[in-house]
Order: C-alpha cells, then structure tokens, then sequence
C-alpha cells in the first residue's frame, strides 16, 4: 500500500482507503434479489483484513445505517492502526433553525463517538446537500463550521471537512478556509472537478477525498445490471470496456484513473466482497495508466449531470 499527505493535516493516508456504506446498508446496484449487505462476520472481516492490507483511512457516516456500530465492534481494538472519518447531517434543508442544527450536530457526533467506540473522531465531514444556495449561504455564514470548532476545541474531532455535491459549494468552502478536507465525486464519466476544484484545492493545501471513483458500480462488472432506465449509462460503461482493453479490469482503469491525479489524497472504495477489496488495494502498486488509455479515459465524461449523480437513479 501507498500512503499520500491528507493535506493541511499531515496524516499520511492510504490512497485507496475503504468505504462503508455497503457495510451498514442495502446499497449499490443488486446483482440478485438478495440484500447487498453482507452479514455481520463478513463485514468485520472486510474491515480487519483491510487493516491487514495497509488500509488506514475509514470512512463511514451517521447515516450510513449500522455501519459506525459495526466498525466499532470490529476494529476499535485495532485504533492505532487507523484514520476513522465519519459524517453528520446539518438538517437545514428540512428546515431546521441554525441552533436546532448546531444541537444536532452535537448529538450526532457524541452518537458516533459511541457507536464507534473510540474518544476522538480523526475527521468529522457535513454531508452536502443538493441546494447549491443554502450550502453557501452555511459555509460562508459558518452555521455548521463554528459548532465543529467547538468540537474540535473539546477534543471529540481533530479535523474538519465538507463532503460536497456541487462544484459551486466546493469552491466556497475552499475559499472559506475552515475546511481541511474535501470530499467529493471524481470517475472516469464525472471529471467535473478536474479543471478547478482539484487544483484550487491543492493550492490551499486541502486534502481530497474521492468518493463514487466507481461510481456506485456503474464502473464494474455491476454495470450489467443497472435498471432499464439506465442503459444509456451501461451502454457508456460498455464503450469504455472496449477501448480500455484486455489489459485491465473496470476498476482496475477507473481506480488508475483516478489515482494518476497526484493532487488526490485517498479513494473511498466501498466494497461487500473480500474479492473487490483484494482487487482495489493491488491498484496501490505505484503503476500508472499507459499514456494512451490515460487519453482514452479522459475523453470518456458525460455531459449530463443526472445521469452521473447516483442520488438520481432511484437505486439505494
């Protein structure tokens, strides 16, 4: 495993670290008619033997149904060995008041301590939302940052980040200078990114955290199962396969993909088979994509941004 600086935080995290989404819920695209969710043995095996393959960087979220308890049954006795980074909604969007949101956050972040099992929360993100004027209007106005620096004063979170949806709300929030992380969308058929939040970002000394570099499945073998809704975006997943080859596998290019921008700090790979964590860490090899299907790749983006949201395809 190869470890890269998470910005202005300094740690040193694995470049491909795990996501736990699938761990905690149904999610992703079926395969069968059975739950994605693997059983609770399984899922603390995934999360021991990512351990064992260097994986140091955990993400996870409040809202990622059990997942914080599971990773806190599993793994809290192995806490020097790794970065836990979860999640916690503002709630403004539903409505709340700034001090309802504050008291949420709060509790939210003494729930994940709990569920965790552990004192400190390495990395505490806000989810983003979809309403592109409020989520400036709570970075520039710090309705949510100045509650987490009160967390952070308490000693309950060593840093800050802001898990991001829109291009706009991502350069607010570098421009606001609160934020030591970034979270964000970043594939192969997603390069929005790649022209100003990336290097903007670099340049402020914030570290990136890509998730959806599979995007949700839609850049593996689970292509082939997308609902009928969506065969534009298998038929996209189909063209790529072709022009990238025998040589590599779908994640295998898509991870490369990603990992060849060395401003990026850690991929989140969520995964519910040994299998596919096995196949994402060997991508941590030091290799690069031959130049040419590197150009392959990158003419490879949809222009339509419902389509490469996965919060669009009525998919859990």
């Amino acid at each position: 495993m190869r470890y890269r600086r998470l910005g202005r935080t300094k740690l040193m995290v694995s470049e491909v670290s795990l996501g736990t989404a699938e761990l905690g819920m149904n999610y992703g695209i079926r395969t069968g008619t059975d739950s994605n969710k693997p059983d609770r043995e399984d899922a603390e095996f995934i999360l021991n033997s990512a351990l064992d393959k260097g994986v140091n960087f955990i993400d996870t979220a409040a809202a990622y149904g059990d997942s914080e308890k599971i990773i806190g049954r599993a793994i809290h006795h192995r806490r020097d060995e790794f970065y836990i980074a979860t999640k916690c909604l503002h709630h403004l969007e539903e409505g709340y008041s700034v001090k309802a949101s504050r008291a949420s956050i709060r509790a939210s972040i003494d729930q994940s301590l709990s569920n965790l099992q552990m004192e400190t929360i390495d990395l505490i993100q806000v989810h983003g939302r979809i309403d592109v004027d409020m989520e400036t209007r709570m970075i520039q106005e710090h309705e949510v940052a100045d509650e987490l620096e009160r967390a952070r004063t308490a000693g309950k979170v060593r840093y800050l980040g802001y898990s991001s949806y829109s291009e706009d709300a991502s350069l607010a929030a570098i421009d606001d200078g609160k934020w030591d992380t970034l979270q964000f969308a970043y594939n192969i058929f997603d390069q929005e990114t790649a022209d100003r939040v990336i290097p903007i970002a670099q340049e402020n000394d914030i570290g990136l955290v890509i998730r959806s570099a599979l995007l949700k499945g839609a850049l593996t073998e689970k292509a082939q199962h997308l609902p009928p809704h969506l065969n534009k975006l298998a038929d996209h997943t189909d063209a790529l396969t072709r022009l990238i080859g025998p040589h590599y596998t779908l994640p295998q290019a898509a991870l490369r993909f990603v990992l060849s921008n060395q401003m990026i700090s850690t991929i989140i790979v969520g995964v519910d088979k040994l299998a596919y964590l096995d196949e994402a860490v060997a991508v941590s090899d030091g290799a690069e994509l031959p130049s040419d299907i590197l150009a392959v790749t990158r003419t490879m983006a949809i222009d339509d941004p419902e389509l490469i949201n996965p919060g669009n395809w009525g998919i859990p």
